[in-house]
């Protein structure tokens, strides 16, 4: 789909919380993150993403050359489960709001990959050049930007043609209402999220549902590439 298709009408969100909001949430609650990752199986079940055979092949180009690409990396826990799928380590890179995060994330990912970059940036303003990385993922930001579609384009900006880009947002329904009262976090549908991908400039996209537990009631996953032409 072209860049200049339509965007999904849910793509604007007037009340999206404000950064400094985000970073003073995910500030104060880094240090327990990667633990209540484990405790609700979120760790397990990004594995299970990554191995799936979809997403897997879509990596099988990834050797210790590649650079990857997490916005939002938070701990580095959706890093860390691309790196374990993948036959040889990475160039990881990656940013996120709060320096917490990041602290867990350098303590995570330093000894599994090639090389770490990590940033304290906006992912709605990358600073990186145009199509620097031969994957890019994300879990669970997307839900906290006013204009998902423009954040994802921008995603796609730096992401090399041909290569997927590969995200995790939560789940539309009674859990993620009850979620947002704390975390200000919007939901989205299997369609919607399908939709935002699309609109963004990308092709053979595909959403999925996680297999068990809290992700499958909580969580949405999809991948799409970047067209070579």
């Amino acid at each position: 789909m072209p860049l200049n298709a339509t965007i999904p009408a849910v793509d604007r969100w007037e009340t999206a919380p404000s950064i400094d909001t985000l970073r003073s949430l995910y500030n104060a609650s880094a240090d327990q993150w990667q633990q209540n990752l484990a405790r609700l199986g979120q760790l397990h079940d990004y594995q299970l993403l990554f191995k799936s055979r979809v997403v897997h092949n879509r990596l099988s180009h990834l050797d210790q050359t590649s650079k990857v690409l997490d916005c939002g990396v938070g701990t580095g826990a959706f890093s860390l489960a691309l790196l374990e799928s993948v036959d040889q380590p990475a160039h990881v890179s990656g940013v996120d709001i709060s320096y917490p995060m990041l602290t867990q994330a350098q303590q995570i990912l330093e000894n599994r990959c090639m090389s770490l970059d990590l940033r304290r940036e906006d992912i709605r303003h990358l600073p990186f050049a145009d199509a620097s990385f031969d994957a890019v993922i994300f879990a669970h930001v997307l839900e906290h930007m006013a204009e998902p579609v423009e954040t994802l384009r921008e995603m796609v900006r730096v992401l090399k043609p041909g290569t997927p880009l590969i995200g995790s947002v939560t789940r539309r329904g009674l859990g993620q209402a009850l979620m947002s009262l704390y975390w200000q976090n919007r939901g989205y549908t299997s369609h919607q999220l399908t939709s935002f991908l699309e609109a963004s400039g990308l092709e053979a996209v595909r959403s999925f549902d996680y297999g068990t537990g809290w992700s499958q009631w909580m969580c949405i996953a999809a991948i799409g590439v970047k067209p070579t032409v």
